[in-house]
């Protein structure tokens, strides 16, 4: 599901010697069931950089680095589904020098910042002299994980080496694959669309079912609507056999659940019949019954329908908890009767109960959620926006003496439109926010946005850019948040 499919957390109960030794490297997670994936890490990690590029001067082998966020689900997904395997890990320990630090504490944000760090799964490659070889954005299962690493052992297929290949000129076929592979792994966005045409072009429709292809559907079927998405539904089996029935099932609940979420963000108002042509698509498309897809189509029919006992129940039963939370955070019930009102507040404080039992800081969340509710007569006072150009906004910031806060979002993106209905508005984070910036929503792709995206290497939403006066980049925060964590990440970052 797009922005919301992620690695599913398995808890095991197995504990080893190397993982003890993680675990004690770690402070206490705050992300429910971090410390439990964390147990299960069979990695052979060092701590710092210094002691890894040691060790690899020593050994003459790359350094692979595991730049880790506790608050990141996919970072302890990866430790439950990736790290955890002992083939997989001692293939690690032979070919690598294996390095661990959590960048997202305050201490290490300096090498996030060296190493442009900003999203999360993340990993690098390292030579012994600490410069990037590869670059991996994002996590996935083995054996598929693997294979990716593996590309950074050999310059013809690293992203060091395919993009020294592409600047001495070299444009074959096979060239271009590889340094496309390397970008799209490392999410450089840019440079990957502005060569992949190159290379596309030379590709027949069928030609997107084979397995070295199937980045270039995921880059360019934005859509259900799509010319391509419609070819592949139409011939479902050959993209099962090319690229693996799991790949086309992830894409297809990818683009139906952006459908879906696009009744609940404020993209379109809700209309029975679209939804039931979006049902019908599911199907035709054969998607798996037990996809989560049909439980969030469920969800927000009846929630569209007024049916909010149904949803609500359908809600507790929904077992992905981050989709789960996401809906949380986006349904609204405004015709609520007293009586539903207090089902959601009981709900509320449920889940609010849940989080923190765990030490999880998203039980604020829910607090915020009982608060609102409790309390609709409160004002909101929170952020205020800016509106002009990008250097009117930066000759207002040096004119107050503030520094410049944009959000920027996409008006697809869900969790953009939690952040502006959620957090943005609350009273604590004007409280903030508008003494220390200048404040500004932009759209990344339209505008000034797309050329502001490229400048500042926005390749996820929400980013929000933290800037001096003159438009120099500060840091950036990536994702959602709730309004204290919203202001933690700030106050981190001007603060320090």
């Amino acid at each position: 599901m797009k922005k919301i499919i992620l690695i599913s957390l398995s808890v095991l109960t197995l504990l080893g010697a190397t993982s003890q030794n993680l675990q004690a490297q770690q402070e206490h997670s705050t992300y429910p069931d971090g410390d439990s994936l964390a147990a299960l890490v069979k990695m052979n990690y060092v701590y710092t950089l210094e002691d890894a590029i040691k060790r690899a001067k020593e050994t003459h082998k790359p350094i692979f680095f595991n730049c880790f966020a506790d608050w990141a689900r996919p970072c302890h997904g990866m430790n439950g589904k990736v790290f955890s395997d002992q083939k997989f890990c001692d293939w690690m320990d032979k070919n690598f020098v294996n390095l661990f630090i959590p960048v997202d504490k305050a201490s290490n944000r300096h090498i996030a910042r060296r190493y442009h760090v900003t999203t999360f799964a993340h990993y690098l490659i390292l030579d012994e002299n600490g410069e990037v070889i590869h670059r991996i954005v994002g996590g996935a299962e083995l054996p598929e994980f693997q294979e990716r690493v593996a590309l950074a052992l050999s310059p013809k297929t690293s992203l060091r080496g395919t993009r020294e290949a592409y600047n001495r000129g070299e444009r074959s076929k096979k060239v271009l694959l590889n340094y496309l592979t390397a970008l799209y792994l490392a999410e450089e966005d840019s440079l990957f669309n502005a060569i992949a045409p190159t290379y596309t072009s030379q590709l027949q429709p069928k030609d997107y079912a084979q397995k070295e292809n199937w980045m270039f559907a995921r880059k360019n079927v934005n859509s259900i609507n799509d010319p391509l998405f419609k070819y592949m539904v139409e011939n479902r089996a050959l993209f099962d056999k090319g690229v693996g029935s799991d790949n086309v099932n992830n894409l297809i609940a990818q683009l139906y659940a952006s459908e879906i979420f696009s009744f609940i963000t404020g993209e379109r108002q809700y209309n029975d019949e679209e939804m039931l042509n979006i049902y019908l698509g599911m199907q035709k498309a054969q998607l798996p019954q037990d996809d989560s897809c049909f439980e969030v189509y469920d969800i927000v029919k009846k929630h569209g329908q007024r049916n909010y006992d149904e949803a609500l129940a359908a809600l507790r039963n929904l077992k992905d908890q981050q989709t789960r939370y996401m809906l949380d955070m986006t349904l609204k019930f405004p015709e609520a009767t007293p009586q539903q009102s207090e089902k959601l507040l009981q709900y509320y404080g449920e889940r609010e109960k849940e989080f923190a039992a765990v030490g999880s800081s998203m039980a604020r969340a829910y607090r915020d959620l009982i608060d609102s509710r409790s309390k609709p007569q409160a004002a909101e006072t929170g952020i205020a926006f800016s509106t002009g150009s990008f250097d009117e906004l930066k000759q207002k910031a040096n004119a107050e003496g503030k520094l410049l806060f944009i959000d920027g979002f996409t008006t697809w993106c869900g969790p953009c439109k939690m952040l502006a209905k959620r957090t943005f508005p609350q009273p604590e984070v004007g409280e903030y926010m508008n003494p220390r910036f200048v404040s500004a929503q932009i759209d990344m792709e339209r505008g000034e946005g797309p050329e502001l995206a490229k400048r500042f290497n926005v390749s996820a939403f929400p980013t929000m850019l933290i800037l001096k006066a003159d438009g120099t980049l500060v840091d950036k925060i990536v994702g959602f948040y709730a309004p204290d964590q919203f202001i933690e990440k700030v106050k981190a970052i001007v603060e320090k």
